[in-house]
């Protein structure tokens, strides 16, 4: 019974290694070069994610203080520092969580292989995004770090799988849940349920949809709103929007950027960033939309390689930028960004395949939703964070676009 059920999901096993086994390999080279510190090497990480895991843990409050008073906030959603809590509650090192974080790699990129056989019915392409999924160095960069994005990853992915194949109420629960992990799938949500409609899935099924994935979302929001007095998940989009991008547009243009008298990542805050952020586009409406556009267009065309290479490798390894290994770094970050520029080229292609067209329509309107919502952050360094779940359906339909040129043109006589 076992041998068989090997022998029929080998494909499978194999991807889960190469996944997996990549980035555990790495995970053990952080380890022992850098110590526990290196998993918490993104500001993040250590600014608000491990705060957040310990005073769940000690003080038993939802709290980014690092000494009393421990003040509850919600800038951060709940669902990834509760995964932490539950290492640190059992006092495992900070490797297990990462060794678990791998773990969830070498299955999201078996669901990749799945959805991939449900669009296209190809093993070959199917294999093709699995495979650049599982050794895409910022992939295994980031699934290394303590942060929430991966996480995300999963539960935006598994979802997906089970959106395709056809599971609303199931997908609606993992939905809600990867929205409690980074609060941006309640904007990307609506996608899903548009797709239902175009798909003819009957009302009464997409309204329960809804009802599941709001009341996924409803605790926390509770608790806001006893704690807060507001109904958000997250004060995050506002913080964002206000005290990072209009600080740039403020700085471009010259003026100094009003700031709220309590914590800046409060909820309570959000008001006061609401009425100045509106004050200003009011005044420069033209202004900021060029702004704003600009900023979102050059994170697209950011070549992720070049911030592994500066950000992340050059103040480890400084000894590698000099002379011939210098070239070699360069060279391999212009062979990456032009792998990536091949990548969404065929990627673009796939939609000319029928059959996952409206799949193709779908990611890329999370693409664009994701790209407008944080776009303009990838001025402080890339897009690859915030694409974790959407780069392995870039790869998917590369294969199938590169399929069906090859398909079209090895028909015509040599």
């Amino acid at each position: 019974m076992i041998l068989d059920w090997l022998k029929t999901h080998k494909t499978e096993i194999w991807i889960f290694l190469l996944a997996f086994g990549v980035r555990f390999l790495y995970a053990i080279f952080v380890q022992i070069k850098f110590g526990s510190q290196g998993f918490l090497a993104y500001s993040d990480a250590f600014s608000f994610y491990l705060p957040l895991a310990k005073n769940l843990v000690e003080n038993h409050i939802f709290s980014m203080s690092s000494v009393p008073p421990y003040v509850s906030d919600a800038y951060r959603t709940p669902l990834y520092p509760l995964f932490w809590a539950v290492f640190l509650w059992f006092k495992l090192p900070f490797f297990v969580v990462i060794f678990a974080q791998n773990i969830l790699a070498g299955f999201m990129s078996v669901l990749i292989y799945r959805i991939g056989l449900m669009m296209f019915n190809s093993k070959n392409i199917s294999l093709f995004a699995a495979v650049l999924m599982s050794v895409e160095p910022m992939s295994i960069y980031w699934n290394n770090l303590l942060m929430s994005d991966y996480l995300f990853a999963f539960l935006f992915i598994f979802a997906f799988y089970i959106f395709v194949s056809g599971h609303y109420y199931l997908f609606a629960l993992f939905f809600g849940l990867a929205t409690l992990t980074r609060s941006i799938g309640m904007y990307i949500f609506p996608l899903f349920l548009v797709t239902m409609l175009w798909r003819k899935i009957g009302w009464r099924k997409i309204i329960l949809t809804a009802l599941i994935f709001l009341a996924m979302l409803f605790p926390w929001m509770l608790r806001n709103k006893i704690v807060f007095d507001t109904w958000q998940l997250s004060s995050a989009s506002w913080y964002n929007l206000y005290g990072v991008v209009t600080q740039i547009f403020a700085d471009k243009e010259g003026f100094i950027l009003p700031r709220p008298q309590s914590l800046p990542y409060d909820l309570a805050s959000v008001p006061f960033y609401k009425q100045h952020f509106f004050e200003i586009f009011k005044e420069k409406p033209l202004s900021y939309v060029k702004f704003y556009i600009s900023v979102v267009s050059r994170s697209f065309f950011k070549n992720p390689y070049m911030y592994l290479s500066e950000y992340v490798i050059k103040p480890k390894f400084p000894q590698f930028f000099y002379g011939f290994t210098l070239l070699l770094i360069n060279f391999a970050v212009v062979v990456g960004g032009l792998f990536l520029v091949a990548i969404y080229t065929f990627a673009f292609l796939g939609w000319l395949s029928k059959d996952a067209r409206l799949w193709f329509s779908l990611i890329f309107f999370i693409i664009f939703f994701n790209a407008f919502s944080l776009g303009a952050l990838g001025l402080g360094a890339d897009m690859s964070r915030y694409m974790l779940p959407l780069t392995p359906f870039t790869f998917l339909f590369a294969g199938a676009g590169f399929n069906l040129i090859v398909n079209k043109y090895s028909s015509w006589p040599i």
